[in-house]
Order: structure tokens, then sequence, then C-alpha cells
């Protein structure tokens, strides 16, 4: 991976000021183009060809092209072949130099040719464009300013702070972050700066100063085959995942694996044990035993004898590292997993520099307990409200006695009629733990509702979370944080075929009863053992449930209700959630988090 950027003036001490923010992403080779009216600027962490051709920006023969470029091409030398028999001639062994030459060839095609998780900028100096370019589901970070005189783009908000323009909080990102705990997809939480979505590209004219054109040249789209038996989507499957991980291996430098003993790392490890002699691997363990799967993680490298290497996680290291988090994750973010991925990473680069992750699979395969869930809470909402009432009250009598929070969200399902992606979103969100809050924090949101076009429930969700999830929050977390520390994430399980492979396959593949991806485990059932493949779902969960409640409920109370900078939320509301949850009654921890997150990250970027 790389750090990309670069504006439309001529600024060489800017242009060099705003690359050294992005030090961490590419911190072993630096270059820049100030001409022709742009400044555009690299930083460069070496992955493919280790040499000086490799420095980036990066040119064509006469140099009427350049490139700034992050991210890999993984069919990179089956295009070079294609281009050399085309008469292109090369001088390095990158992946870089076959986009230059791609875009020479067939334009903006290339996007449709390169099997690739990427962001890049392309200067085209006889047309003064700028085409800017993201990987089909936002693997690659990349955000631009435009205000119809200046054009900025760069892989980090970092770049945008410190660029002398106006720093207005976008409202509409900072409710969605409050409900979900990230901004959304197409909008960053500041005014005018967007994330170029994933999927899509733009054309920037030079000379107009204007966008002239923004297209999405990819999505899923989900139409079950049901004409293919499950055993040869099965053995589809494994093949399409065999290659893709397989591609993703191609490295001049030491690669290894995240692994958590989940299904999907799980599988990826096998896999790359077989094109490897010495795999390093890597994962973390709790200091709460309900949250701790260490343990299966070791099942899974004594089985295919990996060298493993596991770090500690307490409340300790969430203390030590807080105060990072807000500059590493230059934007809020309220997934607590983030510490855990933040640490795994810095263990990951003492011994490699690319690290392999399973991200993903759950999305594609059915893999969440809120995809089995819904179907349930969906019938309960249809139920004639009579019905409704009086099962709410019997819940609420019952859980006087039990106080269980899952018992809480349900309630909150048995309200007024919702239509499928609200009662979704509320599943979804870490709100909605009590009928006190208002299902209207949703109808900002409708837009989200063009998710939800399918006949079939799974595809829907699935839709949504390729969509916004994984952008939005997955993938954010793991390039913020392994970028961090200049380590290259890939990620097998989100190559294009794979997506659209997954699009095709039958739900009732995927979800068997409450057998959650129940085609990617049989497809993979002569590989790996029935505890690894059956086990119950953990995720990569951090027990902010407790800490909040005993170890940093201290650091928590006092960034939550302290701080005094700026008053968007109720602190009188979010007091009568913290004394529920300090009681045991439910469970507020994520919503603690994301406002603390927030609070931190306003007096480290704002203030």
């Amino acid at each position: 991976m790389c750090g990309i950027l670069g504006f439309n003036w001529e600024d060489e001490k800017k242009v060099r000021t705003l690359a050294e923010l992005l030090r961490h992403r590419g911190p072993e080779q630096e270059g820049f183009h100030v001409a022709d009216g742009v400044s555009i600027g690299h930083k460069r962490l070496k992955i493919i060809d280790l040499s000086e051709k490799g420095r980036q920006p990066l040119y064509n023969e006469d140099k009427t092209i350049c490139i700034t470029y992050n991210g890999e091409a993984f069919n990179f030398e089956d295009l070079k072949k294609e281009l050399q028999k085309a008469g292109h001639t090369f001088v390095s062994r990158t992946d870089t130099e076959v986009l230059v030459h791609g875009y020479e060839q067939w334009g903006v095609d290339i996007l449709k040719k390169i099997d690739a998780e990427f962001a890049f900028c392309i200067f085209d100096k006889k047309k003064n464009i700028f085409f800017l370019a993201r990987d089909h589901v936002g693997v690659h970070p990349l955000y631009y300013y435009d205000d119809g005189k200046n054009f900025i783009f760069g892989s980090e908000l970092k770049v945008f702070f410190k660029s002398d323009i106006e720093k207005k909080i976008h409202k509409k990102a900072l409710d969605y972050y409050m409900l979900f705990g990230n901004t959304p997809s197409d909008q960053s939480i500041l005014q005018n700066i967007k994330p170029l979505s994933p999927g899509s590209y733009l054309i920037y004219d030079l000379t107009a100063r204007k966008i002239k054109e923004y297209e999405r040249y990819w999505t899923v789209s989900f139409s079950p085959d049901n004409g293919v038996s499950e055993a040869e989507f099965q053995s589809e499957i494994v093949s399409r995942l065999d290659a893709s991980v397989k591609r993703r291996m191609i490295s001049d430098v030491p690669l290894g694996a995240f692994l958590s003993g989940g299904v999907d790392s799980s599988i990826v490890v096998s896999l790359m044990r077989k094109y490897v002699s010495d795999l390093n691997t890597f994962s973390i363990r709790f200091d709460y035993p309900d949250y701790n799967e260490s343990q299966y993680a070791k099942v899974v490298s004594d089985l295919f004898k990996t060298t493993h290497h596991e770090i500690e996680f307490n409340a300790n290291a969430v203390r030590e590292l807080i105060e990072q988090l807000p500059y590493i994750y230059d934007e809020p973010f309220g997934d607590p997993s983030m510490i855990p991925t933040c640490l795994v990473s810095r263990v990951a680069r003492q011994h490699v520099t690319v690290s392999l992750s399973g991200t993903g699979g759950d999305e594609l395969f059915g893999g969440y307990p809120h995809y089995v869930e819904f179907e349930a809470l969906k019938s309960l909402n249809q139920m004639p409200a009579p019905i409704k009432s009086a099962l709410a009250c019997s819940v609420n009598f019952v859980n006087v006695f039990l106080k269980n929070d899952r018992l809480n969200k349900l309630t909150t399902f048995l309200g007024s009629l919702e239509e499928d992606w609200s009662l979704y979103l509320k599943l979804f969100s870490y709100m909605f733990r009590t009928r006190d809050e208002s299902r209207r924090l949703l109808d900002e949101f409708s837009d989200l509702s063009a998710y939800f076009k399918y006949d079939d429930d799974l595809a829907n969700m699935s839709n949504h979370d390729i969509n916004e999830y994984l952008p939005g929050c997955l993938l954010v977390k793991e390039d913020r944080a392994s970028m961090a520390v200049s380590l290259e994430v890939r990620v097998p399980f989100l190559e294009r075929s794979m997506i659209e492979l997954a699009a095709i396959i039958p739900s009732k593949f995927k979800i068997r009863g409450r057998d959650k991806k129940h085609i990617l485990k049989k497809a993979f059932s002569s590989v790996l053992p029935r505890e690894i493949l059956y086990r119950k779902k953990q995720g990569f969960g951090v027990p902010i449930v407790h800490y909040f409640r005993k170890e940093l409920k201290d650091l928590a109370c006092g960034e939550i209700f302290d701080f005094d900078l700026y008053d968007y939320y109720d602190k009188d509301f979010v007091r009568k959630m913290w004394d529920r949850h300090q009681a045991g009654l439910s469970d507020y921890s994520r919503l603690f988090w994301s406002i603390m997150m927030f609070n931190l990250w306003f007096r480290k970027w704002l203030v």
C-alpha cells in the first residue's frame, strides 16, 4: 500500500508537507510531480519491484501520462503480456506501470480488466484531466474536495485537515455515525470532503475546473442461479477462493495472515499453506473468557503448522492506545474492534509486510447472527397490533426479573408496522435497546431503502452490508490500523469474481435453518475440523461492556460527561443510558465508545 495525494495547482512545498502526513502509508520511497498546473505526491511501501524503477509518480514513455497509485493489481502479469503484444514497452516489474500503459490502451475500460485492490489518480497531460478511481468494493480509501475552484484528493482526511479549507461537520454523517459507529460510504464527517464511492471513477477537467464525469463502473447484482447444484457451487467456491488467495500472495516481501480461529480466516490460512513452506499467523488473546477465541486460532495454527504469534489484549492496552486512535483514524470511528486490529497489526508488522485477512466472508455467505434473527423479527413486526402489544407487556414483565438486554431490544420490534429496511437498520444499529428510542432516528436515512430491492431477505441484507458496512466500517478499520504501521492487508474473499459468485448462490444454500455460511462450511469440510466450522461465532469483539462498568469506567465517564467543546448529543438522555448500563439493564457500550471516540477526535482535529 501507499499514500497518494494531489491538487490542481503548483505548490511543491505544500505537496511535500501534506505528503509527510501519509508517511506511515509509505515510508520507504517518495516522489512528486509539480508541473503542468498540478501537484501530485506519493509515499511508497515497496511490495513489488523494490528498485528505484518503481518510484512514483510513474510515467509513460513521453511523460504525457503519470500515476500516483495505492494498491495491487493481481493479474498485472497477464495484462503486461497483452500490452507488450500491443507494442507497449516497460522499464519496471511493477503493476503500477501496467496501469499506466493500460490506461493508454483502453482508457477508463482498464477498470473492467484489472483484478485489483486500489485507489489511484492518473494525470493525463494531453487531455488535461485527473482520472481518479477506486476498487470495486472500497478496500483502499480515496477522498476528494471540490469547491468549484480548488480540487484536492488524498488517501486520508489528514491531507484535508492540514489544507486551507473550511472544516465543518456534516450533520447527516454525524447522525449516521451515532447510530452505526462510522460515517456512510458516500460522505465523510466533513461537509465538503467526500470519499470516492467504491466501484466508481471520476474525471476532473483541469481546464474547466469541474468534475465532468462521475460513474459507477461496477456494482453487485443478486440473481440466484437455481440451475446449479449445491455441490457444483461448493466446488466453484473452493476453486475461485484458492485462485484468489494464490494471486494475493504475489509479493517481493514477506507475507503472513491474520488468524482469529473463525471460519473465514482459517480458510484463508489453509489455502495459503499450500503455497508457502513457512507461514506466519497472528491473533489476539482477550482477558475475558467469553470474548477470547485464541484457543481456536491455536487449533488452526497447529493443524497447518504455522509460526503463530499471539498478543494479549486487556483494558490496560485500551488505555494506552486510546489517545493515539484519533490520529490513526482521522475520522470518528466507533467500532471497538479497532483496538485489537491495531494491536495485531503491530505484531504482524514485526515479521511481515503483507498480511491476508478473512474479511468479507460473512457478507458474502450469510455469516452474521442478525441474518437469521431478521426473519423472526420481521414476522413479529407483521403481527396484529393487539398481539404485539400483549407480547411486549409479557416480555417487559418477565424482564423485570431476567434483566436480559436482548429482550430489551426485542420489544423495540413490537411497535408499529415497519418496512424491511427500517427493521434491518434497527437490528443492525447498536442503538434501539428500549422503546423510548424513536424509530424517527432512521427517517433521514430512507435512501438506504434502495438496497432492499430484492424479494429475498438475505440478498437485501447482504446488498446493504457489501455496499455500506464493508467500505464504511470493516475495510476502514483494517486499512487505518494496518497502514498506521506500514502493513499491507489483502482480502481474498472480496475479489470481484468471488463477490459475483456469491451473488448468484441461492440463499437456501447460505443459511440452512440456523446454520450460517452453510455452503462455505461444506465446501471446506474436508479441510477444517468441525470444532472450527461449527463453533459459535464470536467475531472480533472487545469486552468494553465489562470495561465500562469496571476497568475503564472512570475514563469513559470523564470523556463523555465532562466534554464541553460541542453539544451535539443530549447528555441527560445519555446519562439515563449510562445508568441503565451500569445497572446491567442494557448494553450501551458501543454508544459510549462512539461518543468518546467522537469527542477525542473533535479535540484532536477541530480545536
